[in-house]
């Protein structure tokens, strides 16, 4: 069971400061990564009532930081045909008929460029939407969303083993959703969606 601190909650840990077992106090605080390279802010620690150095994070605090570690959110803004995004549309309004398909939409491309980027989903699945005639025509619309600069750059370096570019990816994300949710209405998958949007 994990334990919850609240801010002014007290304990006892070894300060490495001090080199002692000291009494210690929760507070809000900027935690460096343990890589060296950035830190989180507001994240409950304790600090030693003596020299005030960081002694311990609570488990409580794991979420905060590795929402921390996904960094800063990149946009990406990709024109395509207006047929490909009322294929998106659709793909939205059978994910939640109740909710704007719009409002759908960014967590639809963000869950397959994270399930690409972690190796869920096979990234050569892509490349087999590209010879579809649904690619084809002016692109006269578009498609923009954020996603964390983590997900991205993991995305690309995915995109550069077969060869595409995110412009062609983006649009086979589409096709793929098609054929997941509409066209076979995968059922495990439309119901990962469907509870992610509804929490998103």
């Amino acid at each position: 069971m994990i334990k919850f601190y609240r801010e002014g909650d007290h304990s006892r840990g070894i300060c490495k400061v001090c080199k002692a077992v000291v009494d210690t106090t929760f507070k809000i605080t900027t935690v460096p990564l343990m890589s060296g390279k950035g830190k989180v802010e507001g994240v409950l620690a304790a600090a030693c009532d003596q020299c005030g150095a960081l002694v311990s994070v609570p488990q409580q605090s794991t979420a905060r930081i590795q929402e921390g570690l996904f960094g800063k959110r990149c946009r990406v803004e990709v024109r395509i045909p207006k047929h490909l995004r009322d294929i998106l549309l659709t793909i939205c309004t059978e994910i939640a008929s109740d909710v704007k398909p719009t409002e759908i939409e960014p967590f639809v491309m963000r869950y397959y460029m994270a399930h690409i980027a972690s190796n869920k989903l096979k990234v050569a699945c892509l490349k087999k939407h590209l010879r579809s005639k649904f690619l084809e025509g002016r692109a006269n619309d578009r498609v923009s969303f954020r996603v964390s600069e983590q997900i991205l750059k993991r995305f690309g370096q995915k995109l550069k083993m077969i060869k595409i570019n995110q412009t062609e990816a983006i649009k086979a994300i589409i096709l793929q959703a098609k054929m997941d949710l509409l066209d076979k209405a995968a059922p495990r998958r439309l119901r990962e969606i469907v509870l992610s949007a509804s929490a998103a």
